[in-house]
């Protein structure tokens, strides 16, 4: 008898381990859009040989994937990046079976809507996935004329972060609370790059335990934050490390929004 969605959903909540496809060009869940539902998923596997013949399968794609095993301890953390990244279906495979099971049957989404709005955490979940969908598409080794949808996707991109808005990090001294240091990057060609991210997950991905103070600002305000040396701006340097120039982000920050489209802090 084929397995059925509601015993899929036990065993991704029950089961000892799972192993979860990731992507290595964004150092999160690999995610594709099934073509009949539109449904944005992830790829879960019930073994270690199921995930590395996926893995291989995909590698004739020219997508390089990492297999990611998780414990039934991590299982609530894994759910809950799904809801950061707007993912909304985890495909289950289990030997030969193949099961499509919508993520509010495996967990269920905080619910901040009680909280003011000042206090709310952020997150910017349509923007987690185009920014996804784009990196694991232009990281791939391909020609340019096989890429016939990269255009629509940088619109779409350019759309969300100009709708968004971010949190920029900064080190606040213990000593002397006026003391304020901008944390950095630096890419393979020494070029510093300042930090910003669309939720507060990706920050503690970031901070890795360091106590960060954080300022909510939208993407207009970005340009402005750039210390002289900077090169630009690195969109979670921990997963899509989406890098904008200080070029890029004057001219995305000169798109103009609808009133609907504004920023509104919430």
């Amino acid at each position: 008898m084929p397995m059925t969605k509601q015993e899929a959903a036990r065993q991704l909540q029950t089961r000892d381990f799972l192993y979860v496809a990731y992507a290595h060009a964004t150092k999160l869940p690999y995610v594709t859009c099934d073509p009949v539902t539109y449904n944005d998923q992830i790829w879960v596997f019930s073994t270690e040989e199921g995930i590395k013949e996926f893995g291989r399968e995909k590698l004739q794609e020219k997508i390089v994937l990492l297999g990611m095993r998780f414990e039934r301890k991590d299982f609530n953390r894994l759910y809950a990046t799904l809801y950061a990244i707007d993912v909304n279906e985890v495909v289950f495979v289990d030997g030969e079976e193949r099961v499509c099971v919508e993520l509010t049957s495996i967990a269920r989404q905080a619910d901040f809507s009680k909280l003011e709005p000042s206090k709310r955490p952020l997150f910017n979940p349509a923007l987690q996935l185009c920014g996804i969908y784009f990196m694991q598409e232009v990281r791939r080794p391909l020609p340019q004329e096989e890429r016939p949808n990269m255009r629509q996707q940088e619109e779409e991109l350019i759309m969300n972060l100009r709708k968004a808005l971010f949190l920029v990090p900064m080190e606040v001294s213990e000593e002397d609370p006026k003391k304020i240091s901008v944390p950095y990057l630096k890419n393979k060609d020494g070029d510093m790059l300042q930090p910003a991210f669309t939720d507060v997950m990706e920050l503690d991905r970031f901070a890795k335990g360091k106590k960060l103070k954080a300022a909510k600002v939208d993407f207009t305000r970005l340009p402005g934050l750039l210390l002289e040396q900077s090169k630009g701006i690195a969109i979670n340097p921990m997963g899509i490390n989406l890098v904008l120039t200080r070029e890029q982000l004057n001219r995305i920050a000169a798109i103009a929004l609808s009133p609907e489209e504004t920023p509104d802090g919430n």
